[in-house]
């Protein structure tokens, strides 16, 4: 689950946001409200995004967003006030934030600007890490698998066979894939689910020529034949 960091002072507004983007979202949240002691916090948690008020007590947000761009803190920061002019938005993003929204909060703009900031970090964050060379990663946001510099979307049925067989670890009956995608009992003339693996083949063996990622082992099932990360 990816997760945010919100700092606010106004409690309603807080309790708001926590609210919106853990339960109706799905983030989880931590909240702080001051900016004293938020810097060490961040650091230490390393969210995936930080959405920050700029008026905060003991510690202005401005102050915090230098903090970090000073410590090198790589994920995204998105600040927030009530003052809409355009010197503190200039000011914010000439200290590094990579987005600004106004009060009052919009939900429906909050929650597109996030999710837009999050996945241009995830996409940067594996392919710029050079640790993260030849490893998969199967990612939910973007719904695609990642290897190296290669982003290859998947459509539903693709990324939750992919998601399975990554959980599994070890080979899977064709009989348990079945039970797990469709919900009921598997029948042996049933062949939906070779044709899923068949065709899920045809597309990553153009897309990773080379690399054999689903195998068969005989009498007990599919497994990938490479370690796959969930992001």
């Amino acid at each position: 689950m990816l997760d945010i960091v919100i700092i606010e002072d106004d409690q309603q507004l807080r309790e708001m946001l926590c609210y919106f983007l853990s339960a109706i979202e799905g983030y989880d949240i931590d909240s702080l409200d001051t900016g004293e002691g938020a810097v060490e916090f961040i650091i230490e948690k390393q969210p995936k995004l930080v959405l920050l008020d700029i008026q905060l007590p003991h510690t202005s947000g401005l102050s915090v967003l230098k903090a970090l761009k000073e410590q090198k803190f790589a994920a995204p920061i998105v600040m927030m006030t009530a003052n809409d002019n355009e010197l503190t938005e200039t000011n914010s993003l000439l200290l590094g934030a990579d987005d600004y929204v106004t009060k009052p909060i919009r939900t429906k703009v909050l929650s597109e600007r996030i999710k837009r900031q999050l996945n241009n970090y995830l996409v940067e964050e594996l392919q710029d890490t050079s640790c993260n060379r030849d490893q998969l990663y199967l990612n939910t946001q973007e719904s695609s698998l990642f290897y190296n510099q290669l982003q290859i979307k998947l459509i539903p049925s693709e990324f939750e066979l992919l998601e399975i067989l990554s959980d599994a670890g070890q080979p899977v009956l064709v009989s348990v894939l079945f039970e797990k995608i469709h919900g009921f009992s598997y029948h042996e003339e049933d062949r939906s689910i070779y044709m899923r693996i068949s065709s899920l083949r045809k597309k990553l063996s153009v897309e990773l020529p080379g690399i054999e990622l689903i195998k068969n082992r005989r009498a007990k099932g599919f497994y990938l034949a490479h370690s796959i990360i969930k992001q």
